[in-house]
């Protein structure tokens, strides 16, 4: 047994260094421009804040100046389940990926039996069988004293206990390929999980932003409705002393009434955007209502954003990476389908102890072992190996055109992010300008009438000018903002890649 297997084993280990059938992965050079569109590089005038072809700052939140928002971004990861189900998915590939290695290593496993056999007595076997029937039955009749058993007995008991074991070689390199897609999947998963990071801090600071916007409408909203109840109590004396109309008194009060209707809109809208920051944040609602309850500025954009070039944003959008991973596991699964049509080599082998009493079981003589190479080798499967095959293959073009997608979609969601983001700079700006007239239109209407050379329907549509400009304005610079966040998110900045955490014990 030994010389056998001191052959084998050297020989085994040239077989292991076999070849890998299927097709290699080549990473695919994405087809993007060099530079930016002109659009993108060179807004329109209005567009106070503009692109740069500079290397982008991937902490982007802090060209805000806002503390909060800074500590919203880098406290998001924290209990977020989106982040925990990511890393579970992590963790679940490298399992796979230990899976995928177990086929490099022999399997070895103990076992026991108790057998009953009959065999036919017109069986070339039965002679050999009875015989060793006899001689198995005579051991305790002679012992007892008892005659021997003679003659032909097909039925007899084999006991055995022992290990077996088995070694498959990867001649063609199906564990090899099973190896490389399991490990591709893990970087897909690690960069799905640093997509999910990207996505939940531009989300975090979205979110921030709308509700600094909501609440600065909600402020609007309110003073407005003060001196719309100052009006009100103005056009009520006016109509006291018989210098305005009860037309003009019920004017006043149902504009009064109007403002005080959206208020609870606000609250509500003002609510649902805090306990939205508290589930990114995986907290219960209401968590941050202290912290965030009083309103403050809407965060400003900075003069200048730096958008990189085109390649650059392509290496580091996490999302292309993951296509690509994925692509490239995909490209290894062909060739574990393909290493199914060529033959298989394993070394079995057993020892252990055989007999047909448990009476001489565990003596000398009941040794026994088998060990030799078995080949085989697919004749006919009915198609299915080559149907796999191609099944592989469609699936690597689906990957390929899922790659090209991404990139594709990557290159449009900038720009269309640059072209809000400058789009909305130009509706602020204009609004702005309305707020300035709109306000000084309100200031003379309510002078002409407190003196009597208007009417108050003069007032009343001066107010809501000015109350939809103001918030109007409130709510396009809170947009400008978001815009900033969106090609920010789109360019790929945010993120650093972070180690996944540890795999578990072998």
């Amino acid at each position: 047994m030994r010389r056998l297997a001191g052959g084998i084993v050297p020989a085994a280990a040239l077989l292991l260094a076999g070849c890998n059938v299927g097709p290699d992965f080549v990473s695919p050079s994405p087809q993007v421009p060099v530079g930016w569109t002109p659009a993108s590089l060179s807004p329109p005038a209005y567009a106070r804040s503009r692109a740069e072809a500079r290397e982008i700052d991937a902490a982007w939140w802090q060209s805000f100046h806002d503390p909060t928002l800074t500590w919203l971004v880098t406290s998001v990861e924290q209990g977020n389940p989106d982040l925990e189900e990511a890393t579970s998915r992590i963790a679940e590939t490298r399992e796979q990926r230990r899976v995928a290695y177990a086929g490099f290593w022999p399997t070895l496993d103990a076992q026991a039996s108790d057998t009953r056999l009959r065999i036919s007595e017109n069986s070339p076997f039965a002679a050999i069988a009875g015989g060793a029937a006899s001689a198995t039955a005579a051991q305790p009749n002679a012992a007892a004293g008892l005659p021997l058993s003679t003659g032909p007995k097909p039925s007899f008991t084999i006991y055995q206990a022992g290990f077996d074991a088995a070694w498959e070689l990867d001649l063609f390199g199906r564990t090899r390929r099973g190896v490389e897609a399991a490990e591709a999947d893990i970087r897909s998963a690690e960069r799905q999980l640093d997509n999910a990071r990207l996505s939940l801090r531009a989300e975090a600071a979205r979110a921030y932003l709308e509700l600094r916007g909501l609440q600065a409408r909600q402020q609007i909203a309110r003073r407005s409705l003060g001196l719309q109840r100052d009006n009100a109590q103005l056009t009520r004396s006016r109509y006291t002393a018989g210098f305005a109309t009860e037309v003009d008194v019920a004017n006043a009060d149902a504009l009064v009434a109007s403002t005080e209707s959206t208020l609870p809109q606000f609250d509500t809208q003002v609510t649902q955007a805090m306990n939205r920051l508290s589930r990114l944040l995986g907290q219960e609602p209401g968590t941050l209502r202290d912290r965030l309850s009083t309103p403050e500025a809407i965060p400003p954009v900075p003069p200048a954003v730096a958008i990189g070039l085109p390649l650059e944003t392509i290496r580091r959008r996490p999302d292309v990476a993951a296509a690509e991973a994925a692509l490239a596991a995909q490209t290894a699964r062909i060739g574990v389908a393909t290493a199914q049509l060529y033959p298989t080599l394993r070394i079995n082998g057993s020892i252990g102890l055989q007999s047909g009493n448990t009476v001489n079981l565990f003596e000398t003589a009941s040794r026994f072992f088998s060990i030799g190479p078995a080949l085989i080798i697919p004749l006919f499967e009915g198609g299915r190996l080559r149907a796999q095959i191609r099944l592989e293959e469609a699936r690597q073009r689906t990957a390929a055109i899922a790659w090209r997608r991404t990139v594709l979609d990557a290159l449009h969601e900038v720009e269309n992010a640059l072209a809000a983001y400058y789009g909305d700079q130009g509706r602020r700006d204009g609004l702005r300008r309305q707020v300035v007239a709109a306000r000084r239109a309100s200031n003379l209407a309510r002078t002409r009438f407190t003196a009597g050379l208007g009417t108050f329907l003069e007032v009343l549509d001066a107010d809501r000018t000015r109350l939809s400009a103001e918030l109007a304005v409130a709510e396009s610079s809170a947009a400008v903002s978001t815009d900033l966040v969106a090609v920010y998110k789109a360019l790929g900045g945010g993120w650093e890649p972070v180690p996944a955490p540890p795999a578990g014990g072998a």
